[in-house]
């Protein structure tokens, strides 16, 4: 099983697993457009995935002010809504291999 699109709010607290150069064109390109999340920063663009292991993981970025180009990958439990017991290596490792990015792509490691 690969990774599927998924409803953008299934993904709650999260975890950061990387932070990726990947422009949002790139991005529609390959899964189509993006879910508008918003929170006290104001909207972003947001692409969930649940991985085959059943993390969700997912591409934010935001959608007026992003600071510099890329996209935060964030990772977290949909069972727990939290990102407990999810390891932020494990699934940016699994992101990867499933979306079929080179680890080239990866600017920034989260911190976890």
């Amino acid at each position: 099983m690969t990774m599927e699109r998924v409803d953008a709010a299934l993904l709650l607290r999260v975890v950061q697993a990387a932070y990726l150069d990947l422009t949002t064109e790139e991005a529609v390109q390959r899964w189509g457009d993006p879910d508008i999340t918003w929170d006290d920063l104001g909207p972003w663009n947001s692409f969930v995935f649940r991985l085959a292991d059943g993390t969700l993981a997912g591409l934010v970025r935001e959608v007026e002010n992003a600071p510099k180009p890329g996209y935060f990958l964030v990772a977290g439990n949909e069972q727990t809504g939290n990102p407990t017991g999810v390891d932020p290596a494990d699934a940016l490792t699994a992101f990867l291999a499933e979306a079929g990015l080179e680890e080239s792509r990866v600017l920034i490691h989260g911190s976890g």
